[in-house]
């Protein structure tokens, strides 16, 4: 796995990419590389659950983190909700989340790690690692992950420009997540619909655009302009006439 790094060193190497945008994407390319794990998954929170992916390793590391945001459950949610890394060094016989770990072993995920960030008691992301074999993390592993958490901190710091009042209010954080205008305008939309608050409402969009195989921009298109409605179970698609 290689020497230890500092945080110092991973965010030299990360903002040397140059563009802020892909700041988060390096960071979860050379943790997983570190680490030497199938992915690497980082997602930003309200400080109460997930809220959005932020960026995904190729492979694996999306597939689980889509199965999560489509499931609305999984490690990441416990990470939050527990505030402390959350071990399943075998999804196969952890009956914590029965369908995440149904699809992440269809998915090709034996174990997964999630690692909650924090800038104080203010909840700010998770980092999730998968694996494709069964096991626990080494103490090498687990200092390496705490090393790479910690600059996932700080770079999630430095895109909402280091600002408390940011981290108080759940947009600024979200606005880095992969989720478009349109999907937040579906989400109230939907929201309004079933009565529930917005972060229910996305998770349902997610849920539905998971069950039919739809990219989620696409879906909430056809939600705004009130081709489909979202006011049965998730695979039920309804659609109106234009």
């Amino acid at each position: 796995m290689g020497e230890p790094r500092v945080v110092a060193d991973v965010l030299a190497s990360v903002v040397s990419r140059g563009d802020r945008s892909r700041w988060p994407t390096a960071l979860v390319d050379e943790c997983a590389s570190a680490l030497g794990v199938a992915g690497v998954g980082l997602a930003v929170t309200d400080d109460r659950v997930p809220v959005g992916i932020v960026a995904a390793t190729d492979g694996v590391g999306r597939a689980g983190e889509d199965l999560q945001f489509a499931l609305g459950e999984g490690i990441c949610w416990h990470a939050a909700g527990a505030r402390r890394l959350v071990q399943a060094p075998d999804l196969s016989t952890d009956d914590r989340w029965v369908q995440f770990g149904r699809s992440a072993a269809d998915a090709g995920i034996a174990a997964a790690f999630s690692l909650p960030l924090q800038v104080g008691a203010v909840l700010v992301g998770v980092l999730d690692v998968y694996r494709r074999t069964a096991g626990p993390l080494s103490g090498e592993a687990a200092g390496l992950l705490s090393v790479y958490g910690q600059a996932a901190t700080a770079v999630l710091l430095l895109l909402t420009g280091d600002d408390d009042d940011r981290l108080d209010d759940p947009a600024g954080l979200t606005a880095l997540a992969d989720i478009r205008p349109v999907v937040h305008q579906a989400a109230g939309m939907v929201a309004i619909q079933l009565g529930v608050d917005l972060t229910s409402a996305l998770l349902r969009l997610q849920a539905q655009a998971f069950a039919t195989g739809r990219p989620l921009r696409d879906l909430a298109e056809d939600v705004v302009a009130r081709r489909t409605r979202l006011d049965g179970p998730p695979d039920e698609h309804r659609r109106t006439p234009r």
